[in-house]
């Protein structure tokens, strides 16, 4: 009853992976579904479950899908942007690129605030350089690591009280580089300055009226 060879058999294709998608390239003929088999014939790897014309493309080098190409359409496909100054953070504002592969001169993060200076990125090193070197929105700020130390002068007489200090990549007004002054308070007494007998440290070398005249 019912032989293969019935004019209405149907063709059944080997269905290894058991996805419910056969192999073209192995079939029979009969009038039932051996075990094992299905009446579709478009799988085109039976060896494994996750590849068949039902699956979703993803990122890994395999036709997932059955459609002939390789991570095409793929559904984790990542978002790249350039990176022109290599610093491995990329801009926004630029093109990206989206697919499975990175490519070159391209990286999946869009953070730099500059992508022309290679010194400039988030997490960066700020130093007095006039950019915005860790990509906070400030440039130059007091915490830079090359901020000099500046000394209050008072009495402008070019040297600065050790004692009154702030830092900074430029000297704010009022301030010198200089942190000798012993009396800032007066524009006579100053390291180097001529020593009187006046019961001051004029010079600023720790001695008083030491071995001069008036």
């Amino acid at each position: 009853i019912d032989p293969d060879d019935s004019v209405d058999a149907a063709t059944w294709y080997n269905d290894a992976d058991s996805d419910g998608f056969g192999d073209a390239s192995s079939s029979s003929v009969s009038c039932s579904a051996p075990s094992g088999s299905v009446s579709d014939s478009s799988d085109c790897d039976d060896t494994d479950a996750a590849v068949s014309p039902a699956a979703t493309e993803v990122c890994n080098d395999v036709d997932d899908d059955c459609d002939g190409t390789t991570d095409v359409g793929a559904a984790d496909v990542t978002t790249w942007y350039p990176d022109t100054d290599g610093d491995s953070f990329g801009n926004a504002s630029g093109t990206p690129v989206t697919q499975c592969d990175q490519p070159t001169s391209y990286v999946d993060d869009a953070t730099d605030c500059d992508d022309g200076d290679s010194s400039s990125y988030p997490g960066g090193t700020e130093v007095c350089d006039g950019a915005d070197n860790d990509c906070d929105g400030s440039t130059d700020p007091d915490s830079s690591a090359d901020a000099g130390t500046w000394y209050d002068d008072l009495d402008e007489d070019g040297w600065g009280d050790a004692d009154s200090s702030t830092t900074s990549c430029s000297a704010p007004s009022g301030t010198v580089s200089e942190s000798s002054d012993c009396d800032d308070s007066d524009s006579s007494v100053f390291p180097g300055a001529t020593e009187y007998c006046d019961t001051a440290d004029n010079d600023c070398d720790g001695d008083v009226d030491e071995d001069v005249g008036e």
